[in-house]
């Protein structure tokens, strides 16, 4: 009887045991799937601040819609100044002309341009969400842009009402909140 007892007791603690591990490791396979998800939600937000500044330096204000900043991306040109100066002195402008390049060429040559609305990982079926328009501060007006990520994947993000994000509505932020 006692030696049941005790291969009982051992078959208990095994289970206890098994059971222990796996949650730690469901734990950590959560989390590195958190932060994997998380990168590329990062990676879109990080290009698409880059597209909403390029386009305010082109139109003196942020795309309020995907549909304008990804055209402006992908077919948009910005002019670029060349300035020529004397041979003998690196110090000195000698001419100086104007360029129109490619933003597409220029800055999102590898990037999938019209990929860049969607969330990673749902499969082209949920997009970011963009706004745009103007505040005041200290009585002049700036242009503020928001774009944000309607479905956080991370519960704790969930929970806080705290989804990834890059710019502000309310104040003038150009910077995601990831930092």
């Amino acid at each position: 009887m006692k030696y049941v007892i005790r291969i009982v007791l051992l078959a208990v603690i095994a289970v206890l045991a098994y059971l222990s591990i796996n949650t730690v490791a469901s734990d950590i396979k959560y989390a590195k799937e958190v932060e994997e998800k998380e990168a590329a939600v990062i990676a879109k937000l990080k290009t698409l601040k880059d597209g909403q500044m390029a386009y305010k330096d082109a139109n003196g204000r942020f795309a309020d819609n995907f549909d304008d900043l990804l055209d402006f991306m992908e077919n948009g040109q910005k002019k670029v100044l060349i300035q020529s100066g004397s041979a003998d002195d690196s110090t000195t402008v000698v001419v100086t002309s104007e360029k129109l390049v490619s933003i597409k060429e220029s800055l999102f040559a590898e990037v999938d341009v019209p990929s860049l609305k969607y969330l990673p990982f749902h499969a082209d079926s949920v997009v970011f969400k963009i706004a745009a328009g103007e505040i005041k501060k200290n009585n002049v007006t700036v242009p503020v842009f928001e774009i944000k990520d309607p479905k956080p994947f991370s519960i704790q993000r969930q929970e806080k009402n705290d989804p990834l994000k890059v710019g502000s509505i309310f104040e003038v932020n150009y910077n995601g909140n990831w930092n």
